[in-house]
């Protein structure tokens, strides 16, 4: 099967319901074309709906919503493009602002990679369930948000999961960069990439990306995908990773 944008929309999916569940008090729910989940973290981008097809219907859309809205917390709505005026309507109708547009990136060969592994004076480690709190206290200090938000959601049980892989990258033992795999049947997903401000620009970042991709490939994957943030984007390109599509995304802060 080819890795097209449809293929890729439902890995995302499929990875939200892998993960959202082990969190505390998390869930994910799926259907008609739609994913929502919850995962108690105050932050928009890991609470909401996400549509796996492009022309989910509204009544479902708005019912996850909805069901998203009860726990209390700021969440996000992301459509793919295509969508209908009904659901960009529906998103304007709550009072969800959008935000910008978040890319789904792909990579399926694997020559361009390989050559930003070794990175002199970097280690890159694979961190224990036992040590989530170390990536936390990293994706934290590197995306400059509260380190108890991230601790919520980055867990033993998270991290324990099957195909989940953790890693960080130290500097003469000093932490400088951290981030995650998620291996899902046939791909793996790459998450919280981030590097500590002092060090960004000396290819770290792009080191533990290329490190949770070939840990995935040599776990069965065949592909890799991930959305990006506008910092990451080139880093992501250079790596291989290619643009699918871009996800219009709104949000609502409680």
């Amino acid at each position: 099967m080819p890795v097209d944008a449809d293929v890729v929309a439902s890995a995302f999916a499929d990875t939200w319901e892998h993960v959202f569940p082990a969190v505390p008090g998390g869930w994910a729910r799926r259907e008609g074309g739609i994913v929502a989940g919850v995962t108690g973290v105050a932050l928009p981008m890991l609470n909401g709906v996400w549509s796996e097809r492009v022309d989910p219907d509204p009544g479902m859309v708005s019912e996850l919503l909805d069901d998203v809205a009860s726990a209390g917390l700021p969440y996000c709505l992301q459509l793919r493009p295509g969508a209908s005026a009904g659901l960009r309507d529906l998103a304007a109708g709550r009072g969800m602002v959008p935000a910008e547009s978040v890319p789904l990136m792909v990579l399926e060969g694997t020559d361009a990679f390989a050559r930003f592994i070794e990175v002199e004076g970097l280690v890159v480690r694979e961190l224990s369930p036992d040590e989530a709190d170390a990536h936390a206290a990293m994706v934290a200090t590197g995306f400059g948000l509260p380190v108890e938000q991230f601790r919520q959601f980055i867990t033993r049980p998270v991290l324990a999961l099957p195909g989940v892989r953790c890693y960080l990258g130290e500097v003469e033992g000093e932490p400088v960069s951290t981030g995650m795999g998620v291996r899902v049947g046939p791909f793996v997903g790459v998450f919280d990439i981030a590097t500590l401000p002092p060090h960004r620009g000396l290819g770290y970042g792009a080191a533990v990306t290329a490190r949770a991709v070939a840990d995935g490939l040599a776990a069965g994957a065949q592909w890799c995908w991930l959305q990006s943030s506008a910092m990451g984007h080139g880093v992501y390109r250079r790596l291989g990773f290619q643009d699918v599509e871009r996800w219009d995304f709104w949000v609502m802060a409680v």
